[in-house]
C-alpha cells in the first residue's frame, strides 16, 4: 500500500511539472520586446517631399513616431529609402541607449529624480533621431533609382525584423505606387488596378508568390501616409491602389488592420 502511495505521489508531480514547462516557455516567449520603427521614404520620381504639404505632413508623422515608439534602451529607428533598390536602401539605424535606473530601494524623492532625469535624457535622444530622420526625409534621389518603385522588398526587411524578437511597427510615407518594368513585376504607372475586384484578384496572386517567404510578417503593424491633399482627384489617389496593399497584407496574415495616416 505504501508503495503504491509513492507511485502516486511522484506520478502526479511528474505530471504537474509537465504541464507547467509549457506555461514557462509560452510566458517567456510572449515577454514584451523593443520596438523596432522602420520608416520607408519613397524616393522615386513620383513623390517629392519638398512641396509644402507633403513635408509638413511627413515631419509631424515621423515626430510623432518617435515620441510614441521610443520608451526605452534598446528601441530603435531604421530608415530606408523607396526605389528601384529597396531592399538595399538603409540609410539610418538609430538605436536608443538612455537606461533608466534601478529604483528598487529608492526613496519616493530619489524615484522621482531618477524618472525626471530618464525623461530629460530620453527627449534629448528623441530629439537627435528626429533631426537625423528629417535629414533623410529632405535627401535629394539624383540616380536613375527613382524611375523605378519597389515596396514589396520592404516586406522581406519587416521580416527580418520580427523574426529578430522586435515588436514591428512599418510607416509607410509613399503614394504606393508600385512600378517595376521586370518580368513578373507590378507596374501602377502604366496598369494599375482599375477597381476593388481586380485590386483583390492582384493580391491574392502577388500574397500566394511571397507568403512562403514571409513567416514573420503576420506580426507586423503596417502605418501607410501618401502625398495627397484631401481634395485630391481619384485619378491621382486611386483608391484600388490602396485597396490592393489592403488586402494583400491581409492575405499574407497580418492581423492588425492597416492603418492609412
Amino acid at each position: 500500500m505504501k508503495n503504491n502511495i509513492h507511485y502516486f505521489f511522484f506520478s502526479f508531480c511528474a505530471i504537474l511539472f509537465s504541464c507547467s514547462s509549457p506555461a514557462t516557455k509560452y510566458e517567456n516567449a510572449n515577454t514584451i520586446t523593443n520596438t523596432c520603427s522602420m520608416i520607408f521614404i519613397d524616393k522615386s520620381v513620383s513623390v517629392n517631399v519638398n512641396k509644402k504639404f507633403i513635408n509638413e505632413k511627413y515631419t509631424r508623422i515621423i515626430n510623432q513616431l518617435i515620441d510614441e515608439n521610443i520608451k526605452a534602451k534598446g528601441d530603435k529607428i531604421e530608415v530606408y529609402f523607396i526605389h528601384e533598390n529597396t531592399g538595399q536602401a538603409k540609410v539610418s539605424e538609430l538605436m536608443a541607449r538612455t537606461e533608466m535606473e534601478d529604483l528598487e530601494g529608492a526613496s519616493a524623492t530619489d524615484a522621482e529624480a531618477k524618472q525626471t532625469e530618464f525623461n530629460i535624457d530620453l527627449n534629448k535622444e528623441k530629439a537627435v533621431f528626429k533631426k537625423i530622420v528629417s535629414s533623410q526625409l529632405t535627401a535629394q534621389n539624383t540616380s536613375s533609382s527613382k524611375n523605378s518603385t519597389d515596396i514589396l522588398a520592404a516586406l522581406p526587411i519587416i521580416d527580418n525584423a520580427i523574426g529578430k524578437g522586435f515588436q514591428v511597427k512599418a510607416y509607410f510615407l509613399s503614394d504606393m505606387v508600385e512600378s517595376m518594368t521586370t518580368a513578373n513585376r507590378r507596374d501602377f504607372h502604366k496598369n494599375p488596378p482599375v477597381d476593388d475586384a481586380s485590386a483583390v484578384g492582384w493580391a491574392r496572386e502577388d500574397a500566394d508568390k511571397l507568403q512562403s517567404t514571409l513567416p514573420n510578417i503576420n506580426m507586423a503593424k503596417i502605418y501607410i501616409a501618401k502625398p495627397f491633399e484631401p481634395t485630391a482627384s481619384r485619378k491621382l489617389n486611386n483608391p484600388a491602389i490602396s485597396a490592393y496593399w489592403q488586402r494583400l497584407f491581409k492575405e499574407l496574415g497580418v492581423a492588425a488592420e492597416v492603418t492609412e495616416l
